[in-house]
C-alpha cells in the first residue's frame, strides 16, 4: 500500500529513452487511432503504454463528395466570367463611339430606361429596313452579351455531362432554322412558336422566352450562328444605305465579340497561372524516378497493354473440383491477339476464343444468381485497350497484327501523352502537327479526353513487358526486369517521416480525402517517435473506405444499414425460439435458411426447434479450416450437426468424405450443395477437393494482409523511409517490422478475445482497434494457427475424461463445439494475461470491474485504488506520473485530439439579396429597423390566425392579399393544393391579371452584409471565428465575444461590437482592444468553469450539468450571444451557453497525441 501511495504523486519520473515498443495504427478517412505497446524480449507486445485518437474532417463536401475547393472555384469562375463580359461590352461601346455610332453617355441613359424596343423584333426588322444608330447599337450590344456557345476544347465538350444536352439544343435549333428557312437566329426567335410563352394579359397574347432555364439548354445556339447573323445584318444595312454599318466596324466588332480567352493563358494578362499543359506536374516513376523518368499516361498504348497483361497473367480458371490454374501460353497469346482486334474484351469472348470447357469458370467472377437480373456474370469487361483503338481509328489504321513496331508504339504513346497533358485544342493541334499527323485526323483525336497517369514510366514498363509476355505475374516480372516491386528506398531512411521524399509521396496522392488522412497519419507517427523514440515495428490497418470514392463509400454505408435492418428482422424471428439470442445465433439462423434447413454434411433435416436447444446439437463449421485459411467470413461457414463437425476435424469436406465416408456419399453431398447453395463462391469452398501449398500461402496472404493500392503506399512509405529499432531476438531479423493488417483478422481477434463492442457514436473505439492491430504480429498469427489446428483436431479425436463433480465419463459427443471450446477445448490465445481487463481499464471502461466507479475516474486513479489490479498490471513507476500543462500523463485516460479549422474561407455573404430599405430605421412601414424584404413562393405561404403574417404591406395591394387568403381558406390552408394551378392576380374590374408565383414578404434580420451601395442586404456568410474579450470589475470577470465573418475578412475590417442577445448589431456592446484575450476557431479546445454548471446532452439524450470541463468549441449564435461545443470524444454536447457569467473561460492548445496546454493572452489578428 505504501508503494501505491508513493506513486500517487505529481513528481516527475523520466520516461525511458530505450523503450522497445511497436505502434498500431487504425487509419480511416477521418480518424487515426494509435497505440503504443511495449515489446518483451521475444519482440512480442506485453503491455499497453499509450493510446489515443486523432480526428479530422474528411477532405470533401459532406453531402456530395465534391472537392472542398469546388464552391470557391465555381464562384471565382463566375466572377471572372462576369468581369470579362463586362470588359467585352465596354470595349464594344468604346468602339461604337469611336466609329460615330453612339455617344456612350446618351446611349446608356436611353439604354437604362424602360420601354426600349423589343431587341428580337429589331433583329428581325434589321434584315429588311434601315435601323437607326441607337437601334443598331442595341442589337449588336445584345448579341455580344448573349453570344452563344463555343468551347476551346472538343474534349471538354465530350467530358461535360451538360454538354450533351447543349449539343442537342444546338442541333435542334439548327434543324429548325433549316426546315423553316429562317435567315438568322434573331428571326427564328422572333417568329417561331418554340420561343413563345402564352401570356393572356399581353397585347400579343404571348411573351418571348428565348433564355434557357436551369438545366434546360433547348434554346442554345452556336456562336458561329450569331456571327453569321451579325454579318447578314451589316450586309443588309449597307444595302439599305446605312453608312455607319461599315465593313471596318463589322470586322472590329466581330473581333471583340468572338474573342475567347484560352484556358492555357490563365486569368489576367500576363497571368502567373498561364501554362501550356501540365507536364511539370507529372510525378516520377516508381522505379526509374531517380533517372528523371516521369510517369506514363494511362492512355498510352504501352500503359494499356501493360495493365492488360497484368490482368491476363493474374486471372485464374477454376474447375468443378475447385482446382485452379492460370491461362496457358497459347491461351494468353489468343487473348492478346483478340485484344488488338477489338476495343473491349468480355469474359464471354475470352471463353469462346480459348475454347474454355463449360464446367470451368473464371475464379474472380461471382456466378451467384442476382435477383431480378438475367445478365451473365461473364457479360462484363475482362480487359480493354480503349484509347489505343480510338487513336488507331482516328488515324484510320487497320489492325494488321498484335505485334506493333517500335515506331508505331512510340507514335501511339506520344499521341496519348499530348492528349493527356494538353486540353486546349490549339495546343494539341500544334503538337500533333509535329508528328506529321494528317489534319483530317484531328477532329477524332481532339474529341478524346484521357486523364491520369500510371505509377510507372514508359521506360520501366518497356523493361517489364517482355517478362509479362512470358506469363509471369507482376512481382516476378519486376524481379526478372531488375526491379524490386516493393520499391526499396536505397537505404535513405530517417528517424522521422519528413523531407522531400515524404512530401512527394503525399503530393502524388490525387485523392484529397486519402491525402489528408495520410498526412495526419504521418503527424501521429512523428509525434509518437518524438515522445518514445524509434519503434521496433509498425502495424497498420486502413479502412476499406480509403480505397473508395464518395459514391462507393455511400453504397457501403447503405449496405451496412440494410444488413443491420436484415439482422434486426432475423433477431426478432430467432427470439421466437430463444429469448436472449447472440450474434452466433443470428449466423446459425441465416445459415439454416440458406441451407434449406439441411445439414450439408449428413444430408439430414435440422429441426428449427432443436437449432437453439441447450444440448447444442449443431455447430457452425469453417468449410476450409481456419488454421489453414484464416478465413472467418460468412462465405466460409456452414451449419452442421455437431457429430459431423467433430468427425470432419481439420480437413476439407472432400477429404472428410473420402476418408470418413465414401464416394457415393460425396456424390450425394455434391448434388445437395449444387441444388441448395446459390452463392457460387461458397459452392467452390464446399466442393474444393484439395488445398495446395501455393493456395495455403495465397489464403494466408489474402486474409491476413491488406493489399489495397493505398495501403501499399502507406506501407512502403513507412518501410522505406523510417528508421526502425532492431528486434532483440536475432531470429526475428527475418520477420517483418512493418505489417499491413487485413481488417478481417482484427475483427476476428476482437470477437474471439471477447473485447467490448464498439460504440461508433463516440470516437475512442479507434484506439481499441489500434491496440488489436498492434497485437496482430507474426508470432500471434502462428499461435492462432497452432491453436486453431489443435482445437479442430482435439475435438475430432473423441478422447474421454472424467467429470470431477459427477464422476461420469464424458467425451466430446456430450458437447457442442461452442461448449467444448468454453469448457475443455484449447482457447484462442490472448496477447498476454489480463489483456482484455487492461484494455478495458485503459479505455476507462470499469463496468466489469465492480460497482461504484465513477465514469470520470482516470485509469491511474482506478489502478491505485484497486490493489489486485495494481499488482497484476505491474506498470513501471514512470507511467503513474500525473499530467501537467503541455504533457499528458499516459494514465490520464484517452483525450481525443481534433484538428482545428483555422482556414479563413467561404462566402462573404449568402446568395439571396434582400431589400435593405427598412433595415436601418424601418421606414414608413415598420416602427423599428432590422427588417428585410424578399420574395417567397406562394406555395410556401400559410395562414396564421387567419392572416398571412409575413405579407409585406398588405394595404399596398389589398385585392391580391384577400384573394390569397380566400384561396388558402378554400384548401384548408394547404398552399401546395391551393396553388397547384396558376393563380392570377385579380384586377379591379374582376378580370384575371398576370400569374402570381411569388409575393413580397418581410422578415426580421439582426445582422447581414450591405451590398449594392447599401440598397440590398444578404445574410452573413461563414463565421470565421469569434474574438473573446474579458472585462473585470471588482475582481469579477465577464466574458464577451465579437463574431468575425468572412465579409469582415474581405473588407479587411475588425469589428468591435460584442454579440448581445435580442439586439441589433448597432446596439451591441462596444469592446476595448486591451480586453481582448483570444480568438476561437471551429474545433479549438477550451476549458470552462461554471458556478451554475454547463448543461450537456449525451448521445442517449440524457441531460446533465458539469461545473468543470474541457470541450471543443463548435460555433456561436449571435441572436442569443451563446456558444456551442462538444466533449472530446463526442459523447456529449452543449449549446446555448452564455459566456458572460462563466467563472473561467480559457483557450487550450492540443497536439496530435492529446497533450493539452493553456494559451496565454493572444495578440488580436488583423486582416491587413
Amino acid at each position: 500500500m505504501e508503494e501505491m501511495k508513493h506513486l500517487n504523486r505529481k513528481a516527475e519520473v523520466p520516461k525511458p529513452t530505450d523503450l522497445n515498443y511497436r505502434i498500431g495504427l487504425d487509419i480511416g478517412i477521418a480518424s487515426v487511432g494509435w497505440a503504443v505497446l511495449e515489446n518483451n524480449t521475444h519482440d512480442e507486445p506485453f503491455r499497453i503504454i499509450d493510446l489515443g485518437v486523432r480526428i479530422f474532417d474528411t477532405a470533401e463536401q459532406p453531402k456530395t463528395g465534391a472537392s472542398l475547393a469546388l464552391p470557391r472555384r465555381e464562384a471565382r469562375s463566375a466572377r471572372r466570367r462576369l468581369r470579362r463580359r463586362g470588359h467585352r461590352l465596354e470595349r464594344i461601346k468604346k468602339l461604337f463611339e469611336a466609329e460615330g455610332l453612339i455617344n456612350i453617355e446618351e446611349f446608356e441613359a436611353r439604354y437604362k430606361r424602360t420601354g426600349l424596343p423589343d431587341v428580337y423584333k429589331l433583329r428581325y426588322e434589321g434584315l429588311d429596313r434601315r435601323l437607326t444608330n441607337d437601334e443598331l447599337a442595341q442589337i449588336l450590344l445584345h448579341i455580344a452579351k448573349h453570344r452563344g456557345f463555343k468551347s476551346t476544347s472538343k474534349a471538354a465538350d465530350g467530358a461535360d455531362s451538360d454538354t450533351g444536352e447543349v449539343k442537342k439544343g444546338i442541333s435542334a435549333n439548327k434543324t429548325l432554322m433549316q426546315e423553316k428557312r429562317y435567315r438568322t437566329v434573331g428571326e427564328m426567335i422572333y417568329l417561331d412558336e418554340k420561343f413563345r410563352t402564352d401570356c393572356p394579359w399581353n397585347e400579343n397574347g404571348y411573351i418571348l422566352t428565348p433564355r434557357n432555364k436551369s438545366g434546360d439548354y433547348k434554346h442554345t445556339v452556336l456562336r458561329d450562328m450569331l456571327a453569321d447573323e451579325v454579318m447578314k445584318i451589316f450586309k443588309a444595312q449597307r444595302a439599305l444605305g446605312n453608312d455607319t454599318a461599315t465593313e471596318k466596324l463589322e470586322r472590329a466588332y466581330l473581333d471583340i465579340m468572338l474573342s475567347q480567352r484560352s484556358f492555357d493563358m490563365g486569368p489576367g494578362a500576363p497571368s502567373r497561372y498561364a501554362m501550356e499543359g501540365f507536364e511539370d506536374r507529372v510525378g516520377l516513376c516508381t522505379f526509374e524516378g531517380k533517372n528523371g523518368e516521369k510517369r506514363a499516361p494511362k492512355a498510352a498504348y504501352t500503359s494499356e497493354f501493360f495493365v492488360a497483361l497484368e490482368k491476363i497473367n493474374h486471372t485464374k480458371i477454376v474447375s468443378a473440383d475447385g482446382s485452379t490454374r492460370f491461362f496457358t501460353s497459347d491461351e494468353r497469346h489468343a487473348i492478346i491477339a483478340l485484344l488488338h482486334r477489338q476495343q473491349t474484351v468480355k469474359y464471354t469472348a475470352v471463353r469462346k476464343t480459348i475454347g474454355l470447357a463449360e464446367e470451368d469458370k473464371f475464379y474472380n467472377l461471382n456466378y451467384s444468381p442476382k435477383s431480378g437480373s438475367k445478365k451473365s456474370p461473364e457479360d462484363t469487361d475482362f480487359v480493354k485497350m480503349e484509347n489505343y483503338h480510338k487513336i488507331r481509328k482516328a488515324l484510320r489504321e487497320e489492325v494488321v497484327s498484335e505485334h506493333l513496331s517500335p515506331d508505331k508504339i512510340k507514335l501511339y504513346d506520344d499521341i496519348a501523352r499530348i492528349l493527356t497533358l494538353y486540353k486546349n485544342d490549339d495546343s494539341r493541334i500544334r503538337r500533333l502537327a509535329e508528328h506529321d499527323i494528317a489534319s483530317e485526323c484531328y477532329d477524332a483525336l481532339l474529341e478524346m479526353s484521357p486523364s491520369k497517369f500510371h505509377n510507372l514510366s514508359l521506360k520501366a514498363m518497356g523493361k517489364i513487358i517482355p517478362f509479362l509476355l512470358q506469363g509471369n505475374t507482376y512481382d516476378k516480372a519486376c524481379e526478372l526486369a531488375g526491379y524490386d516491386f516493393r520499391t526499396e528506398n536505397n537505404g535513405e531512411k530517417s528517424i522521422l517521416l519528413k523531407g522531400k521524399n515524404i512530401t512527394n509521396i503525399v503530393n502524388d496522392i490525387t485523392n484529397p480525402v486519402v491525402r489528408r488522412s495520410v498526412s495526419q497519419t504521418i503527424k501521429v507517427i512523428n509525434a509518437i517517435i518524438l515522445e518514445y523514440g524509434s519503434p521496433q515495428a509498425v502495424n497498420i490497418e486502413l479502412a476499406r473506405e480509403m480505397s473508395k470514392d464518395f459514391d462507393e463509400r455511400r453504397k457501403i454505408k447503405s449496405d451496412m444499414e440494410a444488413r443491420e435492418k436484415e439482422n434486426d428482422k432475423v433477431l426478432s424471428r430467432v427470439r421466437e425460439y430463444k429469448s436472449n439470442p447472440t450474434g452466433q445465433d443470428i449466423v446459425k439462423f441465416r445459415l439454416w435458411e440458406e441451407q434449406g434447413g439441411m445439414c450439408l454434411y449428413s444430408g439430414e433435416k435440422i429441426d428449427i426447434n432443436d437449432l437453439f436447444s441447450s444440448n447444442g446439437g449443431y455447430d457452425i463449421d469453417h468449410i476450409l479450416p481456419y488454421s489453414i485459411t484464416f478465413d472467418d467470413s460468412y462465405r466460409n461457414k456452414v451449419l452442421v450437426k455437431a457429430l459431423e463437425n467433430r468427425q470432419k476435424g481439420n480437413r476439407t469436406p472432400y477429404e472428410y468424405f473420402m476418408v470418413g465416408k465414401d464416394e457415393p456419399a460425396w456424390n450425394e453431398y455434391e448434388a445437395l450443395v449444387k441444388n441448395t447453395i446459390k452463392d457460387y463462391k461458397k459452392q467452390l469452398k464446399l466442393l474444393k477437393k484439395h488445398i495446395s501449398d501455393e493456395e495455403k500461402a495465397e489464403f494466408k496472404e489474402r486474409n491476413l494482409t491488406d493489399t489495397k493500392y493505398i495501403t501499399r503506399i502507406v506501407y512502403n512509405m513507412i518501410r522505406q523511409n523510417l528508421v526502425l529499432k532492431p528486434y532483440l531476438n536475432l531470429e526475428r531479423d527475418r520477420k517483418k517490422q512493418v505489417m499491413a493488417v487485413n481488417g478481417a483478422i482484427t475483427h476476428y481477434l476482437s470477437k474471439r478475445w471477447g473485447l467490448a463492442g464498439k460504440d461508433r457514436r463516440t470516437d475512442t473505439h479507434h484506439a481499441q482497434d489500434a491496440v488489436v492491430i498492434a497485437c496482430t504480429t507474426d508470432g500471434m498469427i502462428n499461435r492462432i494457427s497452432r491453436y486453431s489446428k489443435g482445437r479442430e483436431l482435439a475435438y475430432s479425436r473423441g478422447f474421454e475424461f472424467v467429470d470431477e463433480e459427477t464422476g461420469e465419463i464424458l467425451n466430446s459427443d456430450n458437447f457442442s463445439r461452442k461448449d467444448w471450446d468454453e469448457k475443455f477445448g484449447v482457447r484462442l490465445p490472448m496477447p498476454w494475461e489480463h489483456f482484455a481487463d487492461e484494455l478495458d481499464i485503459r479505455m476507462s471502461r470499469y463496468s466489469t470491474m465492480g460497482e461504484g466507479v465513477s465514469s470520470g475516474t482516470s485509469p491511474r486513479e482506478f489502478i491505485l485504488s484497486h490493489r489486485d489490479v495494481f499488482n497484476w498490471i505491474n506498470y513501471p513507476e514512470w507511467m503513474f506520473v500525473e499530467g501537467r500543462p503541455g504533457r499528458r500523463g499516459v494514465l490520464d485516460g484517452i483525450f481525443v485530439s481534433r484538428m482545428p479549422n483555422h482556414k479563413v474561407s467561404g462566402q462573404a455573404h449568402e446568395e439571396t439579396i434582400r431589400s435593405a430599405k427598412y433595415y436601418e430605421d424601418g421606414g414608413s412601414v415598420f416602427e423599428t429597423g432590422g427588417y428585410v424584404v424578399t420574395k417567397k413562393s406562394i406555395q410556401d405561404i400559410k395562414l396564421k390566425d387567419g392572416e398571412i403574417k409575413e405579407f409585406f404591406n398588405p394595404d399596398s395591394d389589398r385585392l391580391l392579399y384577400e384573394a390569397l387568403v380566400d384561396r388558402l381558406n378554400q384548401y384548408g390552408n394547404d398552399p401546395k393544393k391551393a396553388f397547384a394551378e396558376p393563380f392570377h392576380k385579380p384586377k379591379a374590374d374582376g378580370t384575371p391579371g398576370p400569374v402570381v408565383k411569388k409575393i413580397k414578404v418581410f422578415e426580421k434580420q439582426t445582422s447581414g452584409v450591405l451590398v449594392r451601395d447599401g440598397n440590398g442586404i444578404a445574410a452573413n456568410g461563414s463565421m470565421v471565428r469569434i474574438d473573446v474579450f474579458c472585462e473585470e470589475n471588482k475582481g469579477k470577470k465577464k466574458y464577451y465575444f465579437v463574431p468575425i465573418y468572412t465579409a469582415d475578412v474581405v473588407k479587411k475590417r475588425l469589428p468591435n461590437r460584442a454579440a448581445t442577445q435580442a439586439k441589433m448589431p448597432s446596439e451591441w456592446r462596444l469592446m476595448n482592444d486591451e480586453n481582448f484575450i483570444f480568438s476561437l476557431y471551429s474545433r479549438d479546445l477550451i476549458y470552462i468553469e461554471s458556478d451554475k454548471g454547463v448543461q450537456t446532452k449525451d448521445i442517449d439524450n440524457v441531460t446533465g450539468k458539469v461545473e468543470k470541463m474541457y470541450a471543443y468549441y463548435t460555433g456561436a449564435d449571435t441572436s442569443t450571444a451563446s456558444i456551442a461545443g462538444k466533449l472530446h470524444d463526442s459523447s456529449a454536447m452543449f449549446r446555448g451557453l452564455g459566456i458572460q457569467s462563466l467563472r473561467k473561460l480559457q483557450k487550450c492548445q492540443i497536439d496530435v497525441l492529446g497533450n493539452i496546454s493553456f494559451v496565454s493572452k493572444e495578440k488580436r489578428m488583423t486582416f491587413n
